[in-house]
């Protein structure tokens, strides 16, 4: 039987404004440190590619009439491709047409215009059919041959469905942390300038869900499933360093067969449902046992911390040494998985997420939160959940129907 031939290829997907490209620059750094050649390093980005080809087609139809620009243009292969092509041939005359009947003002007209005008939605197909069978077709041609010495980090929203052999990292951020960081990245292009947080916040919601409409319609594929992907990373509270340490390690242990944790997040975003003093009491190991381990060995991809989720915040059912040892040492990604959600039982136990989550309170906050202080003085958990006081009052004031010996 012919071997199957997997090469190193790390399919890097994410949410608008997760920060892929700052990632990426971090793994190649990484990866050249450990030895690869920056020549043995591919970096196949395919939202500058879009860019390119949508500023092409902006500037084609400016310019109908302008042979210099025109011959220009026609040296691009994308061009050559919709050309050759008679169905996108004709869908391209089709928009110069009513573009020109309707005689829209193109003079200051962006890529987020023409994401955002009907006139442009089967030109937006033509691109992205373009890109997409573009990969699908350098995943073969990579894994035609084995290339050992050799990486492809392909910067796709689906190329984790393109190249099925990838290794498939999500990363996601929460839609208050997406908008603080579109808000003051003042090196975006003009169509991703906005006068307010909340617009900001408005804008990026609005592209995240119409990236998963339009995939799901397009190609039948959900965007948003964890099934898509073998490594999920929150990046909200997390350190870029870490962040690019963990895709690169779960890649590693991906294409040798190893056993590694889908789900990272920070210590931050883990709310404690126990006391202060049992977390740093003796349990299988002390919490200063716990500290020398990881600073000796790291924090071990094998040991997920169990949560619960309730209405969007997610609480430790077990694991807060390790939550708690991680963050005072100042780790910002750790491996997590939600054992239910809001009114789901947990398994093996008698309560409900909702009501395991509502033995949080004042005392296991403020009980918990100096061992992320001791490398951030700053946090606050109202950082990460601004509402946290609201869910305080609330859990305090009801009476709870628990049970401590199953928490």
């Amino acid at each position: 039987m012919e071997k199957k031939i997997r090469n190193k290829i790390i399919a890097l997907s994410g949410q608008p404004v997760t920060g892929k490209g700052t990632n990426v620059k971090a793994m190649i750094k990484k990866l050249e440190e450990r030895g690869y050649k920056s020549e043995n390093i591919h970096l196949i980005a395919t939202g500058d590619k879009f860019r390119e080809i949508s500023k092409g087609i902006i500037e084609l139809i400016r310019n109908t009439e302008n042979q210099e620009v025109l011959e220009k243009l026609s040296e691009q292969t994308w061009l050559r491709e919709m050309l050759s092509n008679a169905d996108y041939r004709s869908t391209l005359v089709d928009t110069i047409a009513t573009l020109k009947r309707n005689h829209t003002d193109l003079t200051n007209f962006t890529i987020d215009d023409a994401n955002n005008m009907p006139e442009f939605k089967n030109i937006r197909t033509i691109i992205d059919t373009i890109i997409d069978k573009g990969i699908a077709k350098l995943g073969k041609e990579i894994n035609a041959e084995e290339r050992k010495d050799e990486i492809w980090i392909v910067d796709s929203r689906l190329a984790f469905h393109n190249i099925p052999e990838a290794f498939s990292v999500r990363l996601t951020s929460t839609p208050e942390v997406a908008a603080q960081r579109l808000f003051n990245d003042k090196k975006r292009g003009q169509e991703d300038q906005y006068k307010t947080l909340e617009e900001a916040k408005e804008a990026r919601e609005n592209r995240r869900m119409g990236e998963v409409k339009r995939y799901k319609k397009r190609y039948g594929v959900d965007l948003e499933d964890k099934n898509n992907y073998d490594l999920i990373i929150d990046t909200s509270f997390s350190s870029v360093d870490d962040i690019s340490d963990v895709i690169l390690q779960g890649a590693e242990y991906y294409f040798e067969d190893r056993a590694f944790a889908k789900e990272w997040t920070s210590p931050k975003t883990l709310l404690p449902l126990q006391e202060e003093r049992v977390t740093l009491g003796k349990a299988k190991y002390s919490f200063e046992e716990m500290l020398e381990s990881i600073k000796e060995h790291g924090y071990f991809p094998s040991e997920i911390i169990e949560a619960v989720e309730v209405d969007g915040i997610k609480y430790i059912v077990e694991g807060h040494h390790r939550n708690f040892s991680a963050a005072y040492l100042g780790k910002t990604l750790i491996p997590y998985e939600v054992m239910a959600k809001d009114d789901e039982k947990i398994p093996g136990r008698k309560l409900t997420a909702r009501q395991y989550a509502s033995g949080f309170d004042k005392k296991k906050r403020y009980g918990h939160e100096w061992m992320i202080q001791e490398q951030d003085p700053n946090f606050r958990y109202e950082q990460v959940y601004p509402n946290i006081n609201e869910i305080i009052e609330k859990n305090e004031k009801q009476t709870p129907d628990t049970d401590d010996q199953d928490r």
